[in-house]
């Protein structure tokens, strides 16, 4: 352990939280490894459940009604076990607030700093009050953490433009996070009949459930198709009401949340994946998809926006032109096979290892 070098992670949340302790499953894998190869300290701003406890790393949490309050005692905490390990770096996942509180801190004890964005941090949507970028003062600490952080990196090219888009200099280094290639299996299969459509996302306003579920009307009027829906969320009601109201009752599936081990038999099931945010960072479950072998088609955003040769994407909320794409695409059997060849092809050069092994570098 001595030799280890000592590495410090701020993140929001996404360790130890949400229900069975789900958090942010790919988050979780990272750390996990990077601890194996460094001392690992884990700096979370919300609380951990109780029943949670880390393997490998040490996990810190400062949960506080007031923010200042919280970011200071975050900083104590830092300041105190910093004097004892000597931190080499200190990376902060998603620019606001962490981003800014690793290059805050990084200034102050002369440590390397390490800034990643990842979704919320580099995006603007004014109508459902999303994105930090909306509001000058997150947007200027932003801008300013990218600025002054010893390195920077972003998980899609579709979330730098938008950071140049929004006055940014720097060029950002492009590192996505992989998945784990022995969970999420590649199986090359044709379509099913009726074709199976699957749906994983948190129902809440940026994912934009109506639109894929217009869509998938559209589609299933001309096709015999399902959808199954995994996912919980504040739109549950407006989900349903929906389903009802383009009368899917017989069409759709709602499943809920499921455990993060049990998805990739889903995946497997599957034929279609159906993602239709406003903006995404990434998407881990369009990654997880393209593992697998499972066709993507949704709007152009994360990962769509990347990597169009790899899935079919048209403009945010053109449900219309998304039917119409799909109900050609599953006619043609050479170009489904060459979607899936090409989206495995990044999906395994691009894995869980390949990520911590770019994370490696950068703290090295």
């Amino acid at each position: 352990m001595g030799t280890k070098k000592k590495i410090a992670l701020i993140i929001p949340g996404g360790l130890g939280t949400g229900k069975e302790n789900i958090g942010v499953p790919v988050l979780g894998q990272i750390v996990q490894l990077l601890s194996k190869q460094f001392d690992v300290t884990v700096f979370q701003l919300y609380k951990t459940n109780e029943n949670y406890h880390p393997k490998g790393f040490d996990l810190l949490d400062f949960k506080s009604g007031n923010r200042l309050i919280q970011y200071f005692t975050l900083c104590i905490s830092f300041y105190k076990v910093n004097r004892k390990k000597k931190f080499d770096a200190v990376h902060g996942f998603w620019v606001w607030p962490c981003g800014f509180l690793a290059v805050f801190l990084g200034k102050i004890f002369g440590i390397k700093s390490i800034v990643s964005v990842l979704g919320g941090d580099a995006a603007s949507i004014p109508e459902i009050g999303y994105g930090h970028l909306r509001k000058i003062f997150s947007r200027t600490m932003i801008l300013w953490s990218l600025r002054n952080a010893d390195e920077a990196t972003a998980l899609t090219n579709y979330l730098a433009k938008n950071l140049y888009q929004a006055g940014l200099k720097r060029k950002l280094n492009i590192l996505p996070w992989g998945v784990d290639q022995n969970l999420f299996r590649f199986s090359a299969k044709p379509l099913q009949s009726p074709v199976q459509f699957l749906h994983i996302a948190n129902l809440h306003p940026v994912k934009d459930q109506e639109t894929m579920l217009r869509a998938f009307e559209i589609i299933c009027r001309t096709a015999p198709s399902h959808l199954t829906i995994i996912g919980e969320g504040i739109e549950e009601a407006k989900v349903k009401g929906l389903i009802s109201e383009l009368r899917l009752t017989d069409e759709v599936t709602l499943q809920g949340q499921l455990p993060y081990e049990k998805l990739s038999d889903v995946y497997n099931r599957s034929d279609i994946l159906l993602h239709t945010s406003l903006t995404e960072g990434q998407s881990e479950v369009v990654t997880e998809a393209m593992s697998c072998g499972v066709i993507v088609c949704g709007t152009n955003v994360g990962l769509l926006y990347d990597l169009p040769d790899c899935c079919v994407s048209v403009t945010v909320k053109n449900y219309q032109a998304l039917a119409g794409h799909i109900l050609l695409l599953i006619k043609d059997r050479e170009k489904i096979k060459l979607i899936q060849e090409r989206a495995n092809h990044w999906a395994t050069n691009h894995d869980l290892d390949w990520t911590v092994r770019e994370l490696v570098r950068l703290y090295k």
